[in-house]
């Protein structure tokens, strides 16, 4: 039951059909109930008809019974002119005469009496297609109605086929894939049609307005980054002059580079703008350290580490986010450690800090979450962005503490095919 209940629910083309099947069930019940009043009704029809047959030739034989020439002749000729088989039997069962085919099932059995008397037994079979003329009336209208009711089903599918199109194209926008449009092959009509216009128009609108975003968010970030160098520079001359000013001055530009670099890799991962190509991983592991102010001889490079298969932007920006959050939660790096395992290549950064509390450490990668040792003006989006660009490259980012003491944070990329 459940089953049936499922599949009426699930689909509309299917409930049309059933709709259209029980239409014609009632529809046929109706016309059947509607020939028995009028041709079975007012003066008994056919039944009666069939007890004035029985009635006739009882009559008739019991007249002829005692001349065999004159009660076989009209025997014989009622199995003629009617097509029916006739038995004639006595009073004890005897066959007193057989015309037409063989009868072994009589359709109609009649006495044949005189004055109370019985003179035999008259058994009549009605010739085949007599009898099966109600079968075969019963036959075709049950032909007729399942040919409306498959002639149904194509009308139903066919008018609910463009509505599947319809939801297969609004998941494929919801999923992100922007380039999705309604295709309807034949003649669209009607609002089915005006649907289909209205869903493709609204993908275009959309997809014209994340392009935009994106062209904005790459010409504010670009626009952001010039006077952010400008302002190092100058940071760079007033510490010179100035000392603890000019440090200042260049801890805070630093720290809003990093935020505006953080933004904007996480919304390339939103976009899903980001290319993949191969990226050599010392190169990568060196430029990331210098980048941090990191001494070179903390990279550990494996020899079987090769080249890992990613953004280099992205790739750069979660090493990054790594190597700064050692340095903030441990005050150093202690190694950047580049080890291949299996088809991917592992980036873990260690310290010798005093490792994750209990509550950080389960909480690590989740967004705007700052350690409770953090300090200056995070947002807390680092590791988290840490673990969408490892996931968006096919891998995946964890932390630990280490049994000698401090933490260790990683992540793993595919390696180049």
């Amino acid at each position: 039951m459940r089953g049936f209940r499922h599949y009426v629910r699930s689909r509309l083309h299917r409930r049309l059909f059933l709709w259209f099947g029980a239409s014609i069930i009632v529809t046929g019940a109706v016309v059947a109930v509607a020939a028995h009043l009028v041709f079975g009704g007012a003066d008994g029809g056919w039944r009666r008809s069939l007890e004035r047959g029985k009635t006739f030739v009882e009559h008739q034989l019991a007249d002829s019974w005692d001349d065999p020439s004159r009660r076989d002749a009209f025997a014989r000729g009622l199995s003629r002119d009617l097509g029916l088989s006739v038995v004639l039997e006595g009073p004890r069962g005897e066959l007193v005469g057989a015309f037409g085919p063989l009868c072994l099932h009589p359709d109609v059995v009649t006495p044949v009496r005189r004055d109370e008397r019985l003179l035999g037994t008259a058994k009549l079979c009605l010739a085949k297609r007599e009898r099966r003329a109600g079968f075969a009336f019963f036959a075709l209208l049950g032909l007729a109605a399942a040919m409306l009711w498959g002639a149904s089903g194509v009308i139903a599918r066919r008018l609910v086929r463009p509505l599947g199109e319809l939801v297969r194209v609004a998941d494929e926008i919801g999923r992100g894939n922007l380039d999705a449009r309604v295709t309807l092959h034949r003649t669209k009509v009607g609002e089915i049609g005006e649907l289909a216009d209205a869903i493709n128009d609204m993908a275009d609108r959309i997809q014209r307005q994340m392009a935009d975003q994106r062209e904005l968010l790459a010409g504010v970030s670009h626009e952001i980054r010039s006077p952010l160098a400008r302002l190092r520079v100058l940071a760079e001359m007033a510490r010179e002059q100035e000392g603890k000013v000019g440090e200042d001055i260049e801890r805070e530009v630093l720290e809003i580079d990093s935020l505006v670099g953080e933004l904007l890799a996480s919304s390339r991962l939103d976009f899903g703008a980001f290319e993949r190509r191969a990226v050599d991983a010392r190169e990568l592991g060196e430029r990331c350290l210098e980048r941090c102010g990191v001494d070179p001889s903390a990279l550990d490079f494996a020899p079987q580490a090769t080249r890992v298969w990613g953004d280099p932007t992205l790739l750069a920006r979660a090493l990054t986010n790594l190597l700064e959050n050692a340095k903030q939660h441990a005050g150093q790096v202690s190694k950047l450690c580049v080890t291949r395992e299996g088809d991917t290549l592992v980036f873990a950064v260690e310290d010798r800090g005093p490792g994750f509390s209990e509550q950080d450490l389960s909480r690590a990668f989740e967004k705007f979450v700052r350690g409770e040792k953090s300090a200056g003006s995070s947002l807390g989006l680092g590791l988290s962005l840490v673990r969408r660009i490892a996931e968006a490259h096919g891998g995946r980012a964890w932390a630990e503490n280490r049994a000698g003491g401090g933490a260790r944070v990683a992540f793993s990329v595919p390696v180049s095919a």
